[in-house]
């Protein structure tokens, strides 16, 4: 059965990392219901990006294996429900300002 899932990935700041990482989910099948892409404010080499997600439990299990496949990403989390995309997309917004 189809639900939310909030998926954060860590990885390099590099050209074209969100772009392979939306073609992963493309692929998939998997809809993006919010974005939110972020660099860390210490160091400008290292990002954030936090997806909410819509689609099955085994589907996100295939999604979060093959984003850590990509070469620059460090780990990728994935969480039920879309209460922890807010908490964290607030969180990191907060760092920023």
């Amino acid at each position: 059965m189809k639900q939310d899932f909030t998926l954060e990935i860590a990885a390099d700041n590099s050209f074209s990392i969100l772009n392979r990482i939306v073609n992963v989910l493309n692929r998939r099948r998997v809809r993006i219901k919010r974005l939110v892409a972020l660099e860390h404010e210490e160091d400008f080499r290292k990002g954030v990006a936090i997806l909410l997600l819509y689609t099955t439990a085994d589907m996100m299990e295939k999604v979060k294996h093959q984003v850590e496949k990509l070469i620059e990403v460090e780990y990728a989390n994935y969480f039920t429900g879309s209460e922890q995309y807010f908490e964290r997309s607030e969180r990191n917004n907060k760092q920023i300002a």
